[in-house]
């Protein structure tokens, strides 16, 4: 079988999975990059990988430009990301299979799915294939929910998501390292308003009012930091909170591992949040926006994480105080969330799944693959979390 992914540009984000797929299938696979990683994410740290075997860069030559529209015609399967529909626009006439992977369509408002010129503008992207063999892999448990109000890829929904490197970790040895230590909160995130950086501040506020040990750790920089800053020092909290700016990711790591509970506060902005998949593979216990596209995938609340209503501080404060409160509830749910991250949504599953499912629909088979990666997307219910929560 030949594979090839379709996006914009390579990055870490993306390299676990296709390494897997580039294991099963070796020169068989390509990641086809349409253009350059842009200076702001160099600049960052990002690494452009430039000696990976299996991508192609289009945008080079007119040489690798028509390899990679040779590809888009030739190949078995084709995973179209955030690349140009001319990738797989006469793919899709020749009827071809073809997967999309996407996050919720209508991201900033709830209100845009009734906007005409959205609506107008979703249906040439999405719906107008329909009856095409072409699927949607949804990269946000709200995907399906927006690609059902506009008709689209009816019965042809996927569960998907970003899929981060899984670390080779005794999870029983780091539950019982910080057994003993004060509950450490983490928070690792841009600065910014979407992601709700206030309420962390706020949380502890409210939990040192209530008299709970505990202390909390920010990473990230952004337009709130100085805001946050004054919070801080308006709620005399600066012997329990700390702002540490930017660190490196395995620094991050680390303080995932160490601390006890990863509180994410994101709205209905964050498509996916790959933050989650390493917070729960590093045996830290997500605690997280019901709002939040990887969430309902993820989280079953009091098995492998907890979830409260976005923005609502009081149940926020009154899940962290329980889990401040039970350390054996909050060990065993990060070890739940470790477990489901390894053997349910790693990479490696996610690549084993992704190629089983191609090979039915080559096949004209039934997808066979129930929960997980691959399997049925359907809409998720808005307040899907309020029957789950004790």
């Amino acid at each position: 079988m030949t594979i090839a992914i379709f996006s914009n540009f390579f990055n870490h984000h993306q390299k676990p999975l296709a390494d897997e797929l580039y294991k099963a299938l070796g020169e068989d696979f390509t990641f086809v990059a349409t253009e350059p990683m842009p200076d702001s994410f160099k600049k960052s740290g990002y690494s452009t990988f430039e000696n990976t075997p299996y991508v192609l860069h289009a945008y080079e030559n007119e040489k690798t430009k028509h390899r990679a529209v040779e590809l888009s015609l030739t190949s078995d399967a084709v995973i179209h990301g955030a690349a140009p529909l001319l990738y797989i626009k006469e793919r899709l006439a020749l009827n071809k299979l073809t997967f999309r992977y996407a996050e919720r369509m209508f991201k900033k408002s709830a209100l845009q799915k009734f906007n005409p010129r959205t609506l107008w503008n979703q249906y040439k992207k999405h719906t107008v294939f329909k009856h095409k063999d072409c699927h949607m892999l949804c990269a946000s448990a709200y995907t399906a929910n927006d690609l059902h109000w506009i008709g689209a890829y009816p019965n042809k929904m996927y569960k998907w998501g970003y899929f981060t490197k899984t670390p080779n970790i005794d999870i029983e040895s780091v539950l019982e390292e910080k057994r003993n230590s004060v509950f450490t909160i983490l928070f690792v995130a841009r600065l910014i308003d979407w992601k709700h950086p206030e309420m962390v501040i706020l949380l502890a506020e409210e939990l040192k009012k209530m008299g709970c040990s505990f202390e909390v750790k920010i990473v990230g920089s952004g337009d709130m930091k100085e805001e946050l800053s004054n919070m801080i020092d308006r709620s005399d909290l600066g012997n329990c909170v700390k702002l540490l700016g930017n660190i490196e990711n395995e620094q991050v790591l680390e303080l995932m591992r160490t601390s006890h509970a990863f509180f994410f506060s994101s709205d209905r902005n964050e498509g996916w949040g790959a933050v989650a998949n390493e917070a729960m593979a590093n045996g830290c216990t997500l605690v997280a926006s019901h709002e939040i596209g990887a969430v309902p995938y993820l989280i079953i609340p009091y098995k492998t994480g907890m979830v409260f209503q976005s923005k609502n501080l009081k149940q926020a404060t009154a899940i962290m105080r329980k889990l401040i409160e039970d350390r054996e509830l909050n060990s065993s749910l990060a070890r739940n969330a470790f477990l489901s991250i390894r053997e349910t949504w790693s990479p490696k599953n996610a690549a084993t799944n992704l190629l089983g499912l191609s090979q039915n629909l080559l096949a004209s088979k039934q997808n066979n693959i129930k929960t997980g990666p691959c399997s049925p997307a359907k809409p998720t219910k808005t307040n899907w979390y309020k029957t789950l929560v004790k």
